[in-house]
């Protein structure tokens, strides 16, 4: 099969999702790329891509995207696909099915999803990752400040608009997790994202030792943090008072930096994320406000690091309280889970191989190639009995 992956970015380490489904892709496949590159730094990344072909890039400065998005807010489309909608992405992706005549079209997440009607007649598979428009509807009623707020207002009506007219036009769409509730459209499924890892030799540290991964751009994960240190870190350090809680993320910000000392230590972005899980005696993961499943939480149970995190996270990602991470959601819950695990290394390594063993068969890599596979056989599915499942599935489901 010919498929043209397009992006709204350059797939990268730091993008692994869209990376590594784009390498699945291409060991069955020919795949060609076709992405917006913001400066020459993501051009070089483009040329390092797992496709037979020159990538077609299309340039894509900040501040045109910037300015697009501004647009968008007065036209009624979504920010997300104002701010990935060069006119000449739209010229480039008509050219390439009209002259290399692809199988099938992959868009990658919501940025991507005003290219669908472009496509034509050449069937199209989106990878959503999930209905992002939930996050934004969270984000508008809990965002951190006012301008937050009206963002999250403003893009959850058009995002979800968008999103349920995807799932009306029977669009095959791809999404990282299994519904909370309900069930999915049948023209969804669900291809988790692919992680391999191989836990790292234990290095033993001086003390015990809490790891936090994340990045620090994100609000959710800079918010979930700072709750974490203000409501629980001082009554952790009484219960266990060597311990050292580990940051790791790329740009933290200067109120984070500002609480490093003698029981926080902030690294900062770092070429390899494996010395620190290998030393990390539980990681967690205080995230309140999200969609999908947390990579930070996926990272930790491959690594096989105790882990703690929200119910909300937990219940996403599809993983037990007490038999693959610990959960909690309120300081005491928090305090008295993160402190466990400390204070009981034996049940602390049980539960990690536990949670060690569900990450294997749900996100290594023979587990997504065989996902990825079932999302892309529905292209073969006839238009109309797609849309017979899809009128079934909404009288059932209303």
């Amino acid at each position: 099969m010919k498929i043209l992956f397009v992006a709204p970015w350059i797939p990268a380490p730091v993008r692994p999702r869209s990376l590594v489904i784009m390498k699945l892709l291409n060991e069955r496949h020919d795949v060609r790329f076709l992405g917006l590159a913001k400066d020459d730094a993501e051009a070089v990344l483009a040329a390092k891509l797992p496709v037979r072909e020159a990538p077609v890039l299309v340039h894509n400065p900040t501040a045109g995207s910037l300015a697009r998005t501004a647009v968008a807010l007065g036209t009624g489309a979504s920010l997300q696909t104002g701010y990935a909608n060069p006119g000449r992405l739209t010229a480039e992706l008509k050219r390439l099915i009209a002259e290399w005549r692809p199988d099938a079209v992959h868009l990658n997440v919501f940025r991507t999803a005003h290219l669908v009607e472009e496509c034509g007649d050449t069937p199209v598979i989106i990878d959503l990752d999930e209905f992002r428009s939930e996050y934004y509807e969270q984000l508008a009623e809990t965002g951190p400040n006012v301008a937050w707020r009206m963002i999250g207002r403003v893009e959850q009506r058009r995002m979800g608009a968008r999103e349920a007219e995807l799932v009306r036009m029977g669009v095959p769409i791809i999404l990282s997790a299994p519904a909370l509730t309900g069930e999915l459209p049948p023209n969804t499924f669900v291809v988790r994202s692919p992680y391999d890892y191989t836990p790292q030799p234990r290095q033993p540290q001086p003390r015990p030792t809490v790891l936090f991964v994340g990045r620090l751009t994100y609000e959710a994960n800079v918010n979930g943090l700072m709750w974490f240190i203000r409501e629980c870190w001082p009554q952790i350090r009484r219960a266990v008072p060597a311990a050292l809680l580990r940051i790791v993320g790329e740009a933290p910000p200067k109120d984070i930096q500002a609480l490093a000392g003698d029981d926080i230590e902030v690294i900062g972005d770092v070429p390899s994320v494996d010395p620190y899980y290998a030393a990390a005696d539980v990681a967690i993961a205080p995230i309140f406000r999200g969609t999908g499943i947390q990579m930070k939480v996926i990272q930790s149970l491959a690594a096989e690091v105790p882990t703690v995190t929200t119910r909300m996270v937990a219940a996403r990602a599809g993983v037990a309280d007490g038999v693959h991470v610990r959960t909690a959601d309120d300081p005491a819950g928090w305090v008295a889970a993160t402190s466990a695990l400390l204070a009981n290394p034996a049940d602390a390594r049980r539960m990690a191989a536990a949670g060690r063993e569900w990450a294997v068969a749900n996100h290594g890599t023979d587990a997504v190639r065989a996902q990825l596979a079932a999302a892309y056989r529905s292209l073969s599915t006839p238009i109309p009995q797609q849309r017979r499942r899809l009128a079934q599935w909404s009288q059932t489901s209303h």
